[in-house]
């Protein structure tokens, strides 16, 4: 079954920590959602872009006027958000899932590697994710344990590298297979390696206090993974390389070459 990709831009935002030295302020990066549509109209919304409430850092700030509201944007195209009940996570960073609270009927697809990868990282990556923005619609995750084929002509590729359970999506269209690449092609873990840890004890009790996991959060991904823990098949990884060599359109979440394009294919 052939699909029509649309780019929905959310606004950008740039992260600062202030004026020390290593880490580097990251400038006016547009976020993007994506809108699948199958030849009968249904839709699948890949990802929810970012809270305004939510951006970790000092100083940092974003830019999004009325329009680029996800509830607008997709008003937009004919849907409304009732209208959207299936949504594919490429995973759970707080710049993927600030807009997961407007869909409390929907059904979110996401790696079980994901949610434990998360139930287990270092208290310093703490503020790369909101569990405020998903935690109480862990009832609506699916979880899924590697490559999925969700209906004809749409899978998730799960890929790891930049968070766990980091996947992507391939989707057939009447242009050939596209990739929905999410955030692949980058990984942070040098930059952690680059942080003093003299600097995330400042952070954490002062201006990022807001950004860090309260007590609760850890034992409640950790129950749900029990409750939700199967037989699982070995997983295989794709190389990124390889993923891009078999498709001449991999996208990623922040391109901004995407404010030019209107849909692929172009119609």
């Amino acid at each position: 079954m052939n699909h029509t990709i649309i780019p929905l831009y959310c606004g950008s935002f740039t992260v600062r920590f202030g004026q020390q030295k290593f880490f580097p302020e990251v400038r006016n990066i547009p976020s993007f959602c994506f809108l699948v549509i199958d030849e009968q109209r249904h839709p699948v919304l890949v990802d929810t872009g970012f809270s305004p409430h939510f951006i970790p850092g000092v100083g940092s700030e974003y830019k999004r006027d009325t329009t680029n509201e996800l509830s607008n944007i997709l008003r937009r195209f004919d849907y409304s958000i009732n209208d959207i009940d299936i949504i594919i996570q490429t995973h759970l960073h707080w710049d993927h899932t600030g807009g997961m609270q407007l869909f409390p009927a929907a059904r979110f697809l996401i790696q079980f590697s994901e949610l434990d990868y998360i139930a287990n990282i270092p208290m310093i990556e703490e503020c790369s994710f909101c569990p405020s923005h998903w935690i109480s619609l862990l009832s609506n995750f699916e979880l899924l344990h590697g490559t999925t084929e969700i209906k004809p002509g749409l899978r998730v590729i799960w890929t790891g590298g930049h968070t766990g359970g980091h996947q992507v999506i391939e989707i057939q269209t009447d242009i050939g297979n596209v990739i929905l690449g999410g955030d692949a092609p980058f990984n942070y873990e040098r930059m952690w390696t680059m942080i003093p840890e003299e600097f995330w004890g400042l952070y954490q009790q002062g201006p990022g206090k807001e950004f860090f996991w309260n007590g609760e959060v850890r034992p409640i991904i950790r129950k749900f993974l029990q409750q939700h823990d199967t037989v699982k098949k070995p997983l295989i990884k794709p190389s990124i390389s390889k993923l891009k060599s078999e498709t001449n359109h991999f996208i990623t979440s922040h391109d901004p070459r995407l404010l030019n394009m209107k849909s692929l294919p172009n119609n």
